[in-house]
Order: structure tokens, then sequence, then C-alpha cells
């Protein structure tokens, strides 16, 4: 179980950073974001993907 945990958590946070790397965020900020939270990187991801907002014009 905790093999499992792992891979889905080291899953998560590849993902995450594959679609951050697409939006164009630094690498920074991509590593501090998935590295600290891969889930909820990965949920915020998805939530922007899906709603097609742009979240780095609002850090701007």
């Amino acid at each position: 179980m905790k093999r499992l945990f792992f891979w889905v958590t080291l899953a998560s946070g590849v993902t995450a950073a594959v679609l951050m790397a697409r939006r164009g965020e630094s690498f920074g900020n991509i590593a501090k974001k998935a590295i600290s939270n891969p889930f909820g990187a990965l949920g915020n991801e998805v939530k922007s993907a899906l709603t097609g907002s742009n979240t780095k014009a609002l850090e701007a």
C-alpha cells in the first residue's frame, strides 16, 4: 500500500509539472508547487485546464 501511495503521489506531481510547463510557468514555481503539494497542484492544473482560465495572468 505504501508503494502504491508513493507511485500515485509521484505520478500526480509529474503530471502537474508537465501541465504547468505547457502553460509557461517558471521552473522554480513548478518545483515549489509540485514538490510541496502534488495532489493540490494537480487539482489546480486540471481545474484551470477545464475552465480555460490562465492563473499566471492573475499573478502579475
